[in-house]
């Protein structure tokens, strides 16, 4: 049910009322719900209206760990605003990938594999794929035998030091293309990142 609560409010912000006639269960069972969401964090109230007697609650989707979500709402519809096509999909898929990493960071990272597994290709290393990187304008890179430098980050560049590292995605990437161009397994941690006050990203590389 409450999956159910999640997709009407990603169309539009909906009253307890308005859930409860949508899904035809009562008012009673939509609020222990809500409740229940909003101390997951996943709603929040996004307007009151005052009705008579009583305060009517408007509910939304959260947009995960708000501050981080808002600025990239906003390079977003800046980006439309000025029709830069690049940073608009460069934009919306930051915040789809934010929202995943919030929700399942192993997912977000396993996603990354796939995608890494998908390009690599026979005999390639780690400047091989440092050099794709590039050619993809995910940023600009070094490397040694095992350690990859991005600095101006397609994904997390400009955004708040945040206690933790952003990048999952690249990780999995990096695993991924490794594991296809060299076999075996490969262990990838990001040691530095915007997330954690560094204005670049260090993905240091092991062999397992």
């Amino acid at each position: 049910m409450r999956d159910e609560i999640l997709k009407l409010l990603a169309e539009r912000e909906m009253t307890v009322t308005d859930l409860a006639s949508s899904l035809g269960i009562s008012k009673a069972t939509v609020s222990h719900h809500i409740e229940r969401l909003q101390k997951e964090g996943l709603v929040k109230v996004s307007r009151e209206e005052r009705v008579k007697n009583f305060i009517r609650k408007y509910y939304t989707l959260t947009i995960p760990n708000g501050n981080v979500g808002e600025i990239i709402i906003g390079s977003l519809k800046e980006a439309i605003g000025k029709r830069e096509r690049a940073e608009v999909f460069r934009n919306t898929v930051r915040l789809l990938g934010y929202a995943l990493l919030k929700v399942s960071p192993y997912l977000f990272k396993r996603v990354g594999f796939e995608v890494g597994y998908a390009l690599g290709y026979a005999e390639a290393g780690l400047e091989d794929l440092a050099e794709l990187w590039e050619q993809l304008g995910l940023g600009e890179t070094s490397c040694s035998k095992n350690k990859l430098t991005v600095e101006e980050c397609y994904f997390c560049s400009g955004l708040p030091k945040v206690g933790y590292t952003y990048c999952k995605f690249d990780e999995g990437l990096i695993a991924g293309f490794l594991t296809r161009s060299m076999g075996g397994k490969f262990e990838v941690k990001e040691v530095r990142c915007w997330g954690t006050g560094d204005e670049l990203c260090e993905f240091v590389v092991k062999s397992s």
